[in-house]
C-alpha cells in the first residue's frame, strides 16, 4: 500500500495537463492485475471537506460522480449542470468536463471521442439541457436526451477518501463525556482521599494527646514525653521491678532461670542477646556436647515456665504465654 501510494503520482503524471503536485491520486480496487486511478484537485477536495466539517458533517465515503451515472452498453452518459459537466464512458472510466457554452458540446467530450478508437460509443445520453441535433452533427454520434434520476451505480464504486483524507476510525468527540466523567471521578477520589487522610491525622493527634495526658497523670515527674506508649511500658516495668514483681518476659527473670538450669561448669555461656522479650544464648559447644545434656536442659527450662529451643549452639528462651510464644 505504501509503495503504491508513492508511485501513484508518477503513474498519473503523463496523463495530466496541470501540475502533478496539486493532484490527489488514489487507486480503486484491483481487477486482476489492473486498478483504476482517480485524479482530483487536492485543494478543492480539502475545501469541500472543510466545509462539511464546519457544518459538523463527517463523511464516511466519497466516490466520483461520473461512476454514479447510469451505464448502458455501447453508450456514454453525460450529466450537465450549471457550472460543470461529467461523462461516464465505461464501468471504470469517466471524466469531468467544462459547462456548456453557446450550445456547443464540451471540448473534453470532443477530444475523448477522437481518442476512443474502437471504444467509440454508438450513442451518447445526456442528462440536462442540450441541443441534441446540434450535438449529433458536431460529434458525429447520435445524441439523445435522458431523464435524470435513473438507476445509478453503487455509490462506493471507487473510494476517494484514502490516505490523509481517510475518515477517522475513532471519533474522539464521542469520548468527551466519558473522559470528562473519568476526570471528575479521579478528582473526587483524590479529594476524598485527602479529606480521609486529614481526618485520620486529626484522630491520630487526638489519640496521641490523650495518651500523653494519661502518661503525665501516671508519671508526672517525667520531663519530656516523646513516645508515651513505650515510656508507659518502661515505667510500668520499673514499678514492677521495684516492687519485686518483675515481668517474667524481661531479661533478668529469663537470665536467672537460665543460670539455675545450666550446669555449674565455668565458661558455658559465650554471649547473650535480649530483644523483643526473647533471650538468645550462644553456648560453648563442649558444654552440651551430647543430646542427653540438651534434653535435660530443655526439661529444666520448661519446668521453670520457659519455652526453649536449640538451633545448633544457640539457645532461644522466652516466657510461656509471652509475645511470639
Amino acid at each position: 500500500g505504501h509503495r503504491l501510494r508513492a508511485a501513484l503520482q508518477a503513474i498519473a503524471e503523463p496523463h495530466l495537463l496541470n501540475d502533478v503536485e496539486s493532484a490527489y491520486v488514489v487507486a480503486g480496487k484491483r481487477l486482476g492485475s489492473r486498478a483504476t486511478l482517480a485524479v482530483l484537485d487536492r485543494v478543492l477536495l480539502q475545501r469541500a471537506l472543510e466545509l462539511l466539517r464546519r457544518l459538523k458533517l463527517a463523511p464516511e465515503s466519497a466516490t466520483p460522480e461520473q461512476l454514479t451515472l447510469a451505464l448502458n452498453e455501447n453508450r456514454w452518459r453525460v450529466r450537465l449542470d450549471a457550472g460543470y459537466g461529467c461523462v461516464r464512458m465505461g464501468e471504470w472510466r469517466g471524466m469531468a468536463c467544462s459547462p456548456v457554452t453557446d450550445g456547443e458540446p464540451p471540448v473534453e467530450l470532443r477530444l475523448a471521442l477522437e481518442q476512443a478508437g474502437e471504444a467509440r460509443p454508438q450513442a451518447i445520453e445526456v442528462e440536462g439541457m442540450c441541443d441534441t441535433e446540434a450535438w449529433s452533427k458536431a460529434l458525429g454520434v447520435p445524441v439523445m436526451a435522458a431523464a435524470a434520476g435513473e438507476a445509478r451505480a453503487d455509490p462506493a464504486q471507487l473510494e476517494l477518501l484514502q490516505y490523509e483524507f481517510a475518515p477517522h476510525v475513532v471519533d474522539w468527540r464521542a469520548w468527551r463525556a466519558p473522559v470528562a466523567l473519568a476526570v471528575l471521578c479521579a478528582l473526587t477520589w483524590v479529594v476524598g482521599l485527602n479529606v480521609d487522610a486529614w481526618l485520620m491525622l486529626r484522630e491520630e493527634r487526638a489519640l496521641r494527646a490523650r495518651m500523653q495526658a494519661t502518661f503525665r497523670d501516671a508519671f508526672p515527674r517525667v520531663p519530656v514525653v516523646l513516645d508515651p506508649l513505650q515510656q508507659m511500658r518502661r515505667g510500668v516495668a520499673d514499678l514492677k521491678a521495684g516492687s519485686g514483681s518483675a515481668d517474667a518476659r524481661d531479661f533478668l527473670p529469663l537470665a536467672a532461670a537460665l543460670a539455675r538450669a545450666l550446669p555449674g561448669e565455668a565458661e558455658v555461656v559465650r554471649s547473650l542477646e535480649f530483644r523483643d522479650y526473647v533471650l538468645r544464648v550462644d553456648l560453648e559447644p563442649r558444654a552440651l556436647d551430647s543430646p542427653k545434656k540438651r534434653e535435660a536442659l530443655l526439661e529444666q527450662l520448661g519446668a521453670a515456665g520457659l519455652n526453649a529451643a536449640f538451633a545448633e549452639n544457640i539457645l532461644t528462651l522466652r516466657a510461656k504465654g509471652g509475645a511470639g510464644s
